[in-house]
């Protein structure tokens, strides 16, 4: 954190650096999931352990899909724009077939309670997104980097900050055609 912002009002936090991004998004929706994952757990043992055994799993499976796109993130950090696609969709559609599997085989236990597997699923994804939503809006990745002057070029020009007026060449032009 920086200090004040120069008004005397809240302070400033620093740009995360995108390397960090996906761990803050991670470490945002797992803290949140784990926790109601574990309140869930405590509160099914009101229905015995069969119950708390389909909201462990149910927990578990949850915060494993959650966690699997700010790990693609962190991964894909230095990669092209197309290559960051093919790895979300790559993603995702790994997810959606490992879970369909797991729901195959869990399908067949008897002594897993379906809704209380049901509950954590829905609790817990609800809560780890809510942990990474409010992750993404705490972080400031800056969206363009800073001008680098080249060797060649001398230093930036970043025009007259006092006036407000343009740096050289960035003022509005005006039509070049012959006036009547």
């Amino acid at each position: 954190m920086t200090g004040l912002d120069g008004k005397g009002t809240a302070p400033i936090p620093e740009p995360a650096p995108t390397a960090e991004a996906g761990a803050a998004v991670l470490r945002g929706g797992t803290i949140p999931a784990v926790a109601v994952g574990a309140v869930g757990a405590g509160v099914c043992a009101l229905w015995g352990w069969h119950a708390i055994a389909a909201f462990a799993v149910g927990a578990v499976l949850a915060t494993g899909a959650l966690a699997v796109a700010p790990l693609l993130l962190r991964a894909s950090r230095t990669a092209s724009p197309p290559a960051v696609t093919a790895m979300a969709i790559g993603g995702y559609a790994a997810v959606v077939v490992l879970l369909g599997v797991l729901f195959v085989v869990l399908g067949s236990l008897a002594w897993l309670s379906a809704e209380h597997l049901a509950a954590a699923l829905v609790a817990v994804t609800v809560a780890g997104l809510a942990g990474q939503t409010r992750a993404v809006t705490r972080l400031r990745v800056p969206a363009f980097a800073s001008p680098v002057p080249s060797p060649v070029d001398g230093p930036v020009n970043e025009g007259d900050r006092t006036s407000g007026r343009p740096a050289d060449g960035d003022a509005a032009q005006s039509s070049q055609q012959a006036t009547r």
